[in-house]
């Protein structure tokens, strides 16, 4: 049999690549890389005109008028408000009746318990029944007082006969003016002239007013009471000049009418003229109370600072 090139089989895999398919591929590319650069280099050459920006584009008057008729929207009325509605009272409920408590019976003492306990005390004083009679007591004796002449005071004491003998110390059956069971029977009611009793009244009466002093509890409460005028005055200031703090020590004088007749500085660390001036006289007002004392006269300090 004669050999026919025609015939001849060449075998070719799915994955081996055609030469004709490389060679359309790479036509695809050159022309389109071509292209691109004719492109690039003719854009800018072009002139592109340029946009005024002060002109301002014209809206249509209808379209405005349209815009402002939608505006002007008419809100409706408001609608009437609500009649109350009466809330119907609820019905009060009553209220179940408390039972009242029954007083509980007075228990009432008869006679007998009566008698039984004063028996018991008579019992408890039996010791004191033999007590010796008491002479009377001599009388028209002036005592007298160094302080001076004063009202003469009478008193009544009882006095009984034998007043020489011993007393037998004290006795509380003999300190009663009724007339009891015992050895004591005839009681006398002397009385007795005594200058003391006036005499020790004018010294406590002259103690009181000429040596007493005002406490300084009376002069803390009437400051507590004025301290927020007095501190008004210090915030007022501190409002001007913030750095405004220190202790200022005020000598004070208060009558026994509770008036402040004199007021100064005593020392002060706050230099502030004005201030220590406002101070002074809002001092002078303080009203610290009638007292029958001598007039106060002292020191009082208050440190001002920022709260």
């Amino acid at each position: 049999m004669a050999y026919n090139p025609s015939m001849s089989f060449d075998p070719v895999l799915p994955w081996e690549n055609n030469a004709e398919e490389t060679n359309r591929f790479l036509k695809l590319i050159v022309s389109a890389i071509v292209i691109s650069l004719l492109i690039s280099s003719i854009v800018p050459f072009l002139t592109v005109a340029k946009l005024d920006r002060t002109k301002t584009t014209t809206i249509p008057p209808r379209l405005v008028k349209m815009i402002l008729e939608q505006k002007k929207v008419v809100e409706p009325p408001p609608p009437p408000p609500p009649e109350p509605i009466e809330e119907k009272k609820e019905e009060e409920k009553k209220k179940p009746e408390e039972k009242k408590e029954e007083p509980k019976p007075v228990e009432v003492k008869t006679a007998k318990e009566v008698a039984k306990k004063h028996i018991a005390v008579f019992d408890a004083l039996a010791d004191l029944r033999d007590l010796a009679d008491i002479e009377d007591l001599k009388t028209n004796q002036s005592l007298s007082n160094d302080t001076g002449q004063a009202a003469k005071v009478t008193r009544s004491i009882i006095t009984n006969n034998n007043a020489k003998q011993g007393s037998g110390g004290i006795r509380v059956a003999t300190a009663s003016r009724s007339s009891g069971v015992g050895a004591l029977k005839g009681q006398n009611v002397t009385k007795v002239t005594s200058n003391i009793g006036d005499a020790v009244a004018n010294t406590k009466r002259k103690t009181r007013s000429g040596n007493q002093k005002r406490s300084e509890e009376n002069i803390q409460l009437a400051f507590d009471k004025n301290k927020s005028a007095i501190f008004a005055l210090y915030h007022r200031a501190l409002r001007k000049n913030p750095s405004l703090q220190g202790q200022v020590v005020f000598r004070l004088t208060i009558s026994a009418s509770g008036r402040v007749t004199a007021c100064s500085i005593d020392s002060s660390e706050i230099d502030d003229p004005k201030l220590l001036k406002r101070l002074i006289s809002k001092i002078k007002r303080i009203n610290f109370g009638a007292q029958s004392v001598v007039a106060w006269n002292d020191t009082y300090q208050i440190n001002f600072l920022p709260s």
